[in-house]
């Protein structure tokens, strides 16, 4: 099993946070299931009940796959096909470059829905619907930490794994 601890941070503009809450949700990954659970007081304000996804293929061209598994940048500044999310949702998905600075690299990712539908999956409505992706790499395109900015707040995900 795989386990990851996501932040949530609040933002006034991009120079003020006004207060950040480590590790407020899990992230579980066990072979084909997805688990989102509150991991204190504020999770649990976040998350009306767990989340949970079986029978997911997380293999080979799945965004979960490439970003908790291989943790690479394998292609930037272009689009990149044949990915998917859960449920098998198939999407595009795109590294910005951005900058580099202090060891680290810093992108923009952009994911696009190749076919719209009628699935209603919380995890991947907030993939599609994000107002902004932040991916942090080191120099060697290692990804170390992802922020999803979802309806005015962020969310963000280091990768200390336990």
């Amino acid at each position: 099993m795989t386990e990851y601890k996501i932040s949530f941070e609040y933002w006034l503009n991009d120079d003020l946070k006004i207060f950040s809450f480590d590790n407020v949700i899990m992230l579980k990954i066990e072979d084909d299931t997805i688990n989102l659970s509150s991991n204190n007081w504020f999770g649990d304000t976040l998350l009306d009940e767990d989340v949970e996804y079986k029978d997911q293929s997380l293999l080979q061209n799945s965004i979960f796959n490439k970003i908790f598994f291989n943790k690479i940048i394998s292609e930037e500044d272009s689009w990149i096909e044949d990915y998917s999310l859960l449920n098998d949702k198939k999407i595009k998905v795109r590294y910005l470059f951005s900058v580099e600075e202090n060891d680290l690299r810093l992108y923009r990712m952009d994911i696009k829905e190749l076919n719209k539908d009628n699935d209603d999956n919380k995890i991947n409505n907030v993939i599609l619907d994000n107002d902004i992706i932040m991916v942090w790499t080191n120099l060697d395109k290692k990804i170390k930490k992802i922020s999803l900015r979802y309806n005015g707040a962020t969310y963000v995900l280091k990768f200390n794994e336990k």
